[in-house]
């Protein structure tokens, strides 16, 4: 009988997740395993990917890992995949809850000088913000906005500071 290693089996639990699985998901899976040990086979599996010549590679986002496609494919899969665009009114908003978050629908207004009903329904429906009930209602970066975006935590977002210093107060 064949045993399944546990490399093999992380692969697999990367490759069947619908976004990022996360570390603490993958050692409920395999208890026998250490966070380092599935970084390091992360590691390893990339390796191989990359010596095998694949279009692809495992990347960390949102505390967890996924299957991504390599830059050097973006224009082919575009062709047939093309890209969420928002407006910048929604990437405006997107960036109050990034930074100033969670916050409510009166709190983007303020910092915007204007509605943002329109852009917060446009985030919602595409799942990059998620609604924290109560009174009023608050708004939060998701998991896919992380996996979206490519971080691990919004910690990694540039320092606010740094991006008002080149691009200047809004």
């Amino acid at each position: 009988m064949n045993t399944i290693n546990p490399r093999e089996i992380i692969e697999a639990l990367i490759f069947s997740s619908d976004g990022a699985i996360a570390t603490k998901e993958i050692l409920k899976i395999v208890p026998e395993i250490s966070e380092m040990d599935v970084e390091s086979t992360v590691n390893e599996l990339n390796r191989i990917y990359d010596e095998s010549g694949r279009s692809f590679m495992i990347t960390k986002a949102s505390g967890g890992y996924m299957f991504v496609s390599k830059e050097t494919y973006a224009p082919y899969i575009k062709a047939l995949v093309p890209p969420l665009k928002l407006s910048g009114a929604s990437l405006e908003v997107l960036a109050v809850i990034a930074y100033k978050g969670p916050c409510s629908k009166q709190d983007i207004d303020m910092v915007r000088g204007v509605d943002s009903s329109s852009s917060l329904k446009t985030l919602v429906h595409h799942e990059l913000v998620d609604v924290i009930a109560g009174r009023p209602l608050k708004y939060t970066t998701s998991k896919k906005f992380l996996e979206v975006f490519g971080l691990n935590s919004l910690s990694e977002l540039p320092d606010l500071d740094q991006f008002e210093e080149v691009f200047g107060k809004a």
